[in-house]
């Protein structure tokens, strides 16, 4: 039984901030370093004969920073993913020096511009004929809906226990692992999980601008409401706006067909 995937990705700029910081790669697409978000969802089809693969990337540091690092990444990743053509390196292999070389150009464009933060998160899903792996740094996530059960894949680099166990409620948790650390400072630790494939499976991608606006209960009733991925993404990126829009959002779903 052969494999294929419908996919639809939206991005916002969001009510309050006045650039995006976020980016993505899907279906071989960039934004540009400057952008405003998109004005209506993209959509790809791919059958899964050979390796298929999506981004999202929240970049951060202020000023400009936060998009030059989210499309230097998406830049880098798109580069990357030329190997998937002749299948050059094991999956996991790929994904790992994938990390290493989005986070080297990250930082390097870091020193070249002089800051000493500048960063962005990354989420990545490559979808292959049978299986499909999930890398993440930082807290974008990644979800799959499967029948009635909804799972995230990723794990979040943050330090939230270490705040909940001193009682700390009043900031959102800091990022323990992000794309642009000094590679003789700090190991790069990227999560990296393996599933198999199943028809009728919806995966989520998204930044932290969807899940900071809607809970899992809420994510997981649209993606079932949903008769598509676009329908989906719209009904997601509307109920984040609604909710107030505070940061620039990126969503992605795919959904796995025969």
């Amino acid at each position: 039984m052969a494999f294929k995937l419908r996919a639809a990705c939206a991005c916002s700029i969001g009510k309050i901030r006045t650039n995006n910081e976020d980016n993505f790669y899907f279906d071989g697409k960039i934004m540009p370093e400057s952008n405003s978000g998109l004005k209506k969802p993209v959509i790809a089809e791919a059958e899964l004969k050979n390796f298929v693969s999506f981004g999202v990337f929240d970049g951060m540091g202020g000023e400009d920073y936060g998009e030059i690092a989210s499309f230097t990444a998406a830049n880098t990743y798109k580069a990357e993913t030329k190997l998937l053509e002749d299948y050059i390196i094991p999956e996991k292999q790929f994904l790992r020096q994938s990390c290493e070389k989005m986070n080297l150009a990250v930082f390097d464009a870091a020193q070249k511009l002089g800051t000493a933060y500048m960063g962005t998160t990354a989420v990545l899903a490559l979808f292959g004929p049978r299986q499909v792996y999930i890398c993440n740094l930082g807290d974008s996530r990644a979800y799959r809906l499967r029948g009635g059960e909804f799972m995230q894949l990723s794990k979040d680099d943050t330090d939230l226990a270490a705040m909940l166990e001193r009682g700390v409620v009043d900031h959102k948790p800091r990022l323990t692992q992000n794309l642009g650390i000094d590679p003789e400072e700090l190991l790069l630790e990227p999560h990296i999980a393996k599933g198999e494939l199943r028809k009728g499976d919806y995966y989520l991608l998204c930044s932290d601008g969807l899940t900071d606006m809607l809970d899992n209960f809420e994510i997981c009733d649209h993606l079932m409401k949903a008769l598509d991925p676009e329908q989906a993404v719209n009904a997601l990126m509307r109920t984040a706006l609604e909710k107030g829009g505070r940061d620039n959002t990126t969503v992605i779903v795919c959904r796995v067909e025969e």
